[in-house]
């Protein structure tokens, strides 16, 4: 009876050494760079290695206006990141066939639609614009609320057509990534 006894008491050890060592290593996680994290949504691997962040950030809030700045002028070739600093999920969407009301969505001719699915709290979206034109896009969520915000996406201006024709020039293994596309813009 002493030998189970001791047996019981040694696992009782065990598992409590085991609870212990396991709650104090999540206690502080490593901290993980800011390039490995997860975000929602984030369309970068269509973003070219030239382009190292976004050109314009859009905030996505809970009060009014819930995108901030609700109307934004790029160049053809820009990225413009989402980021949500709200306390719920939000989303950047322009497909016409996800509208309540067809008014708050508009696409150029030709232009692909674009949606981020829910973006949590903290979390980020990416999109590089391609097609000159005007997009309106909303959230999903809250389309009823009034989130809609604007796009007014510019030609690419002569020096930045130059710019993408020495880049495919000096690097032609990727001109099937920009076939149609126009050279992405640095940030001003």
């Amino acid at each position: 009876m002493c030998a189970s006894l001791r047996s019981y008491a040694l696992i009782a050890v065990i598992l409590l050494l085991a609870t212990l060592f396991a709650s104090r290593a999540d206690a502080n996680p490593p901290e993980v760079p800011a390039l490995m994290r997860a975000t929602s949504g984030d369309n970068t691997a269509s973003i070219p290695p030239e382009v190292t962040g976004p050109t314009a950030i859009v905030k996505m809030s809970d009060d009014m206006p819930m995108y901030q700045p609700s109307s934004l002028m790029i160049r053809a070739g820009q990225t413009v990141e989402w980021v949500n600093t709200g306390q719920v999920s939000h989303s950047v969407v322009d497909d016409p066939a996800k509208a309540g009301k067809s008014e708050d969505v508009l696409l150029p001719s030709g232009a692909p639609t674009f949606f981020s699915g829910n973006v949590m709290p903290g979390a980020k979206y990416r999109y590089t614009f391609l097609t000159p034109g005007t997009y309106r896009y909303f959230c999903m969520s809250h389309e009823m609320d009034a989130m809609v915000g604007e796009i007014i996406v510019q030609p690419p201006t002569p020096a930045d057509v130059a710019r993408e024709a020495t880049q495919l020039k000096s690097q032609p293994w990727r001109a099937s990534e920009h076939q149609g596309a126009q050279a992405p813009v640095e940030s001003r």
